[in-house]
């Protein structure tokens, strides 16, 4: 049982005059290293006695730990509850549902859009079509003009 500041800075390999961060960065360290799973021994009292320093640590500074999983079995440290466990699934429901509505708000916009442009894109042809008839009777009316005057200077 730790019950010194000194003791646990000791166990994370810390000086005395330690940051927080520097607290907080040597115990994932160490958590990365000496996990059981990584170790492959099956002893974890190492494990524990660190998770045991930076919780007092925590505590001392009025922090709240980094939540510590079940090891071998063992809870050493803070797990989840069934509670929270089903308020964490319903949130995550609520965020799948979420984006499921803003993709398929998405979609719609994207369709509504293109069949504007669709719209639009038949009125311009329209319009170049009728621009085109207009010009084919114009050349044709032009073209009948001339016509016209050559009659009129062979008389």
């Amino acid at each position: 049982m730790i019950k010194t500041r000194t003791e646990a800075l000791k166990t994370l390999g810390l000086a005395p005059n330690a940051s927080q961060e520097k607290i907080k960065m040597a115990y994932k360290d160490l958590v990365k290293r000496c996990h059981p799973d990584v170790t492959g021994s099956s002893d974890t009292t190492l494990y524990e006695k660190i998770v045991e320093a930076y919780q007092f640590l925590c505590a001392e500074a009025g922090q709240k730990p980094i939540p510590v999983t079940r090891v071998m079995g063992r809870t050493s440290g803070y797990s989840s509850s069934n509670a929270e466990y089903t308020a964490f699934q319903k949130k995550m429901e609520k965020q799948k549902k979420q984006k499921a509505q803003e993709f398929e708000q998405k979609q719609k916009d994207l369709a509504a859009l293109y069949e504007k442009q669709e719209a639009d894109y038949k009125r311009a042809m329209e319009a170049i079509d009728a621009i085109r008839a207009a010009r084919a009777i114009q050349s044709m009316i032009w073209a009948n003009s001339l016509g016209k005057d050559n009659e009129d200077s062979k008389e």
